[in-house]
């Protein structure tokens, strides 16, 4: 994960010291993070996600990532969450003012 972080922040072009204000740590400590040298927890994680603009999955290794989906995929997707939000309208009850 710490690579990872590594590889994002330069994306964004960040310094180390840019995204260590902006998560509330200091350098030195994100160096270490992005070194191996210290691990960082799943508050952490949002915290730089955050900072980064990404979701928080995205900070770990490209292989444990969850695949993109296809268009055919979310097309399938589209109708299901089409249909749930129908039959949720369906079955509310007005409610008596």
């Amino acid at each position: 994960m710490q690579n990872r972080l590594k590889e994002l922040r330069k994306a964004k072009n960040l310094t180390q010291k840019q995204l260590a204000n902006m998560v509330g740590i200091s350098q030195p400590y994100l160096a270490d993070i992005e070194n191996c040298k210290k691990d960082i927890d799943f508050s952490l994680a949002e915290r730089f996600a955050k900072a980064l603009c990404i979701k928080p999955y995205e900070l770990m290794p490209a292989e444990w990532q969850p695949e993109p989906i296809t268009p055919a995929e979310q097309q399938i997707l589209d109708m299901i969450r089409k249909t749930t939000t129908a039959d949720n309208a369906q079955t509310e009850t007005p409610k008596a003012e």
